[in-house]
C-alpha cells in the first residue's frame, strides 16, 4: 500500500486542503494527516484535538484518510514514526515554493543524518490557492458567503462560533 503524510498546523482546515488530499488519493492509496502545532505560533484558534475533529468532519466521505495528532514537529521523525516516507505538500505561489524548499532540503538533510532515509516530495500547485489560507479564513470568518468559497461546508458553523468567541 503505497502511503503519504500531509503535514500541517491546519488552523483550519480550508478548501486548499481537502484538494490536495483529494488529489494525493489518484496517487496514493491512503493519506496521513498529522496535526501538529508549530513552535513558535502559540495564536491557535482550534486546540489539535478540535483541529483534529474538524478534518475528520471534511474527510469523512473519503476513503482510507487517517487522521492523528503528532508531538513531533521535525518532520523526518514524523516520517520515521510512521513509516512513511512520501510527504505531500501544497505550493500557493513562488513565495511558498522557496519555503517548501528549504523545508525539504533541512528534511531530507536530517533524515539521511538520522534515519539513514530519504523523504519524497510531492508537490500540488493548489486551485485558487491565491486567497485560500488559514490567516485569510481567520480574517474573513465573519461572513458565512464567503466562508463557502474558503471553507468545507461541514466546518463553516465551527470556525464562525470560534470567530465569535476569539
Amino acid at each position: 500500500m503505497k502511503k503519504v503524510i500531509f503535514p500541517g498546523s491546519f488552523d483550519p482546515f480550508h478548501k486548499g486542503h481537502l484538494d490536495i488530499v483529494k488529489n494525493s488519493l489518484k496517487i496514493f492509496d491512503k493519506v496521513i494527516i498529522t496535526v501538529s502545532n508549530k513552535p513558535n505560533k502559540n495564536n491557535y484558534w482550534f486546540n489539535s484535538e478540535e483541529r483534529k475533529k474538524l478534518i475528520c468532519k471534511c474527510v469523512e466521505n473519503l476513503r482510507n484518510v487517517e487522521v492523528i495528532i503528532t508531538k513531533d514537529i521535525k518532520l523526518e521523525d514524523i516520517c520515521h514514526n510512521l513509516k512513511v516516507f512520501n510527504v505531500i505538500r501544497g505550493v500557493k505561489s513562488t513565495r511558498t515554493l522557496d519555503d517548501e524548499i528549504r523545508l525539504k532540503n533541512i528534511s531530507n538533510y536530517m533524515s539521511k543524518k538520522k534515519y539513514k532515509k530519504d523523504i519524497n516530495f510531492i508537490y500540488f500547485i493548489t486551485s485558487d490557492s491565491d486567497f485560500r489560507g488559514s490567516s485569510i479564513v481567520k480574517k474573513y470568518a465573519s461572513s458565512k458567503i464567503i466562508l463557502k468559497d474558503l471553507l468545507p461546508e461541514e466546518i463553516i458553523d465551527d470556525v464562525v462560533k470560534r470567530y465569535k468567541e476569539v
